[in-house]
């Protein structure tokens, strides 16, 4: 097994993210990459969310093919878990990501569809889906995306595991009820819905832009 030298401390991260993780090495037979997304309906404020014949509820995302982009995944993944061709939506994210079209490549707040997060998830040995690839690290990038007020969701579009799968728009209120038993999913819709109630703050001139360009952490405004 690979060991790394860990620095002498892990710097603590933002009130937005769980702790840091160690310095790591993953090969390619130990780890996946996949996105997922959180789809907002601007017109009306809800989020659209699945749930299937075993009535759980969580947020379209999955596996990256060979080949595709993140963007991409989510797109395809998006379309067949829930029927919605989505958009992306445009926010302060507060990425950290440099900006090419600046001269010194910085990261200006402006309004962009870089990710939001990313988490991570250790499948063991033996997982019902997972398992045949032994254990493993799944990294899942997250995107916000957006839908057009008269979007009707087209049927079909899964794959045959995910037949039963049935998108829902849900108010921010019941998403995070139903997300209880997900909470990892329930934190990406926070911090997707944040920083959408954020944008709109700082485009109507209810609030002034951070020099972030992120809302504050302690923001709890639904």
């Amino acid at each position: 097994m690979i060991t790394l030298q860990d620095p002498p401390s892990i710097d603590q991260l933002s009130e937005r993210s769980t702790p840091a993780v160690p310095n790591s090495v993953f090969h390619a037979t130990d780890f996946l990459l996949g996105a997922g997304a959180v789809i907002i309906q601007p017109a009306t404020g809800k989020v659209v969310l699945v749930t299937d014949k075993r009535e759980r509820w969580f947020l379209p995302k999955g596996r990256k093919d060979k080949g595709e982009s993140l963007e991409q995944t989510v797109l395809r993944e998006a379309y067949e878990e829930t029927g919605y061709r989505i958009q992306f939506l445009p926010l302060y994210t507060g990425s950290l990501a440099p900006d090419p079209r600046l001269p010194s490549k910085e990261s200006l707040p402006v309004k962009d569809t870089e990710p939001i997060a990313v988490t991570t998830f250790n499948w063991p040995e033996g997982h019902p889906h997972l398992g045949r690839f032994g254990g493993g690290e799944y990294f899942t990038t997250w995107f916000v995306g957006q839908i057009a007020e008269d979007a009707v969701p087209d049927t079909g579009t899964g794959t045959p595991s995910e037949a039963s799968f049935v998108a829902r728009l849900c108010t921010i209120e019941e998403a995070l009820e139903r997300l209880k038993p997900r909470e990892a999913h329930r934190r990406i819709v926070e911090i997707a819905w944040k920083a959408w109630r954020y944008t709109l703050d700082v485009d109507s001139g209810r609030v002034p832009l951070s020099a972030r360009g992120v809302p504050p952490a302690s923001c709890t405004r639904a």
